[in-house]
């Protein structure tokens, strides 16, 4: 059985990062593989969860599973972005299986996250084994380390 390569984006809404209720992300392409039910859809705007409020159930966080196909790394490419505010400033990340999965074979404690946006409209990745790989936006100055 091949291994599912998994992509994760939700929004950790900080107090002080821009926007951080009203995000959305768009997965732009796929690679070298097939969607699996369950899977999120493409090319359609999805809003990114925040956090529940206390008492409150958490709303699914939005989730691909890539199927590999013909041996090859799959990968993602997904925009996140404001649809509400034109100044929010759009970014554009592209994710490789291979990429995560050599990210992920740092000792845990010593695995560093890729800051992808920083400052008030923060945004980092970080790997697990898996290959799983999880994109959280609405991050004020997102740090290397740490999650």
């Amino acid at each position: 059985m091949s291994k599912v390569f998994q992509l994760s984006v939700l929004s950790q809404n900080d107090p002080g990062a821009a926007d951080g209720d009203k995000l959305c992300c768009k997965i732009v392409g796929v690679c070298n593989g097939s969607l699996r039910e369950g899977s999120f859809p493409v090319n359609d705007n999805v809003a990114l969860p925040i956090p529940p409020q206390e008492g409150k159930q958490a709303p699914a966080t939005p989730t691909w599973f890539l199927i590999p196909e013909n041996g090859l790394e799959g990968s993602f490419t997904v925009e996140i972005f404001c649809p509400t505010d034109p100044s929010y400033p759009s970014k554009t990340i592209a994710v490789s299986e291979t990429d995560v999965k050599n990210w992920a074979k740092i000792p845990f404690g010593e695995r560093e996250n890729q800051i992808y946006e920083g400052g008030e409209y923060g945004i980092f990745g970080f790997a697990q084994e898996g290959p799983i790989y999880t994109i959280t936006a609405g991050v004020l100055n997102p740090r290397k380390n740490g999650n």
